[in-house]
């Protein structure tokens, strides 16, 4: 892959790992579907399965390919200093990623 590419990819990965991160621990407005119910909603009433996975991952990858496709855009022109910050990108998105996986494990066992 190009540095180019490595880039954009980096920036993309980051980006869907910042906003799953944000969508989880706050009380962002999302879409909840009720399956007992065969419903969406923006505030599901209390006693009743929600999901809110759909919104979220939707979210999610719409921003990864908005941000990928910027990215790849207007990415550095010169190979070496476009290789440089997809190193630097892809270490924060890997950091990202895994606070993400940590901060969800950890409130799925809080919950047990």
């Amino acid at each position: 892959m190009s540095a180019r590419g490595r880039f954009a990819t980096g920036a993309g990965t980051l980006a869907a790992a910042t906003v799953y991160l944000v969508t989880t621990t706050t009380r962002a407005g999302v879409l909840y579907y009720l399956p007992t119910r065969s419903e969406w909603t923006w505030s599901p009433p209390t006693g009743v399965i929600a999901m809110d996975w759909f919104a979220r991952s939707h979210a999610t990858l719409a921003v990864a390919a908005a941000v990928t496709w910027a990215a790849w855009r207007w990415a550095p022109t010169g190979p070496k200093a476009c290789a440089g910050w997809a190193g630097r990108l892809w270490a924060m998105a890997w950091l990202m990623l895994g606070w993400s996986a940590g901060y969800t494990a950890l409130w799925l066992c809080a919950r047990l």
